[in-house]
């Protein structure tokens, strides 16, 4: 299982960045993790989130990946729901295209 955390480390407006991204449960098809941010900026905290996908990703052998966030309320930690298309634009469902991220764009961030 995946599993990466971050302590004290410096991010925008003086904050200290404070984030943990926890695999939970894997199967074929996709895996649920947890993410928990004790502290830090919306932007660094959304940009760790993105790093973690991508860890995981690379970690499962896949290439593409599409998140969606499973817990409804506001509070910590937050559930995603993490599936591994084969190609980067799926069609399910059937009324709206899905967008996946690639690990190509998690190099361009340096992921």
């Amino acid at each position: 299982m995946y599993s990466f955390t971050v302590q004290d480390r410096p991010v925008e407006n003086g904050k200290q960045l404070n984030m943990s991204f926890r695999e939970l449960t894997r199967d074929t098809e996709q895996s649920l993790v947890e993410v928990t941010r004790v502290s830090g900026g919306s932007v660094s905290s959304s940009m760790f989130i993105v790093s973690g996908l991508c860890g995981l990703t690379r970690a499962r052998g896949e290439v593409n990946f599409v998140s969606e966030r499973v817990s409804q309320q506001a509070s910590q930690p937050e559930e995603y729901r993490v599936t591994f298309p084969k190609v980067a634009v799926a069609s399910e469902p059937p009324d709206r295209k899905q967008l996946a991220f690639s690990l190509a764009q998690c190099s361009l961030l340096g992921f």
